[in-house]
């Protein structure tokens, strides 16, 4: 790893939001440079938690102040510090590739046991991608949109443990304009099944939603979702 990129790093670091609780009193004892160092080591903190580090708040402050102090004779030796950092964050993202897979894993083998029991249900239909649906409400049986067309939709997404993720509703609640041909495969097929007016609800295999990588936090690795959508308008 290049100096340049280990500078990146910090820089990464440094520059997340410093959002943080309400502390004592308003600090108007400090200058604007020790709040700023303050407020520096909380970023570091919070963003060392989210990659899962264990800090060592001790060390961490012994090597800023070794460094900012100039002091020739640290702790470490400095001309290691690429090699080791290189390695160090070859591991971390080894071990959270690892975690992530495990995750999605258990998430795939949960999905296929809802959706095997799920398909014994007289309501629910699958089709030959492994898309399971139930009709909530028939539409005009006429309107029927095609792969390539923009639709507007009223949604809910969930989790199989019920989870809301996402909604029409979260959104202010008027329909939201889809392009079918810019989303999930399981919504592409699913809504050309239906026609204006109709109520479906689906049940979308990972391999048809967000796959291994899933979505942020929101939607794990590996996940069935379930999706209740009304087919309001197709343009």
């Amino acid at each position: 790893m290049k100096r340049q990129t280990i500078a990146l790093f910090c820089v990464t670091i440094l520059g997340v939001s410093c959002a943080h609780k309400e502390g004592k009193g308003d600090g108007s004892q400090y200058t604007d440079d020790q709040k700023a160092s303050y407020y520096i080591g909380m970023s570091i903190a919070q963003n060392m938690k989210q990659e899962g580090f264990k800090v060592d708040a001790d060390l961490l402050a012994k090597g800023i102040k070794e460094e900012l102090d100039s002091t020739k004779t640290k702790m470490l030796p400095a001309e290691e510090m690429n090699t080791f950092m290189q390695e160090f964050m070859m591991k971390q993202h080894q071990k959270k590739q690892a975690e992530a897979g495990a995750q999605s894993n258990g998430n795939k083998r949960k999905g296929l046991e809802f959706l095997v029991k799920n398909k014994s249900n007289p309501k629910v239909k699958t089709t030959v991608s492994g898309l399971q649906y139930e009709v909530l409400q028939e539409g005009d049986g006429k309107t029927k949109p095609k792969a390539t067309d923009v639709v507007e939709v009223k949604y809910t997404g969930k989790l199989l443990d019920g989870t809301v993720f996402d909604s029409t509703d979260k959104n202010g609640g008027n329909p939201a304009e889809i392009n079918l041909g810019g989303v999930i495969p399981g919504w592409t097929e699913g809504i050309q099944l239906m026609s204006k007016g109709a109520k479906y609800r689906f049940y979308i295999p990972s391999d048809l939603a967000y796959g291994d990588q899933g979505a942020g936090d929101a939607i794990p690795g590996g996940s069935v979702i379930i999706f209740d959508v009304e087919l309001v308008n197709v343009k």
